[in-house]
């Protein structure tokens, strides 16, 4: 249909059960204007959405208000992530943020509901790396994913593979705000 996805039809999703090895603490928790990571980004799509779930669990994470979930099989990184919360929820999309893209913009999100025609993930593709986040998932996709990560196959990208999917290219004036933080220089950058 030429519809827009309605928020009542998306769980928001932050992934955020990462270690943060290069970040040297939680990256989740780092600090973000008046908030932090999590909660700017929590807040940031909540508009969007039915509800919001964080995916990864860390007690301090339980302030926000929000659900907390426990991978369903643990140690199995972001796509262990995407698993859970399309276990959890009861819409017929998800749409999936790490917490460490706090840039994400009102624009972007839109964009993502405005495109999809029945496909069953919708992402971005920056250059030659396809899947770039946020993404936009069916939760048609669950048996296949939970099957891919029963046998430890972890790449998210795979899901791209799988026929079915939109990639949308990362126009030049909003590909600064597809930054990831992944260490204190490129966290610095972002907050100068």
């Amino acid at each position: 249909s030429d519809l827009m996805l309605h928020p009542e039809d998306i769980t928001g999703v932050v992934l955020a059960g990462g270690k943060s090895s290069r970040f040297g603490s939680n990256k989740a928790l780092s600090r973000y204007g008046e908030s932090y990571f999590l909660q700017h980004i929590v807040r940031k799509i909540q508009p969007y959405t039915k509800e919001v779930v964080v995916a990864g669990f860390y007690p301090e994470y339980q302030t926000l208000g929000v659900p907390v979930l426990k991978d369903v099989i643990p140690d199995s990184g972001p796509l262990g992530g995407i698993l859970t919360a399309l276990t959890y929820c009861s819409t017929p999309w998800i749409l999936v943020l790490t917490c460490d893209m706090p840039l994400i913009s009102n624009e972007i999100i839109m964009q993502m509901m405005a495109v999809g025609r029945g496909e069953a993930i919708i992402g971005w593709k920056r250059e030659s790396t396809p899947g770039v986040f946020p993404l936009l998932l069916s939760k048609s996709l669950l048996p296949d994913i939970e099957e891919a990560v029963k046998e430890k196959r972890f790449r998210v990208k795979q899901l791209f593979d799988w026929g079915n999917a939109c990639l949308i290219p990362i126009p030049e004036e909003l590909h600064h705000l597809f930054a990831n933080i992944n260490n204190r220089e490129e966290y610095n950058r972002i907050l100068s």
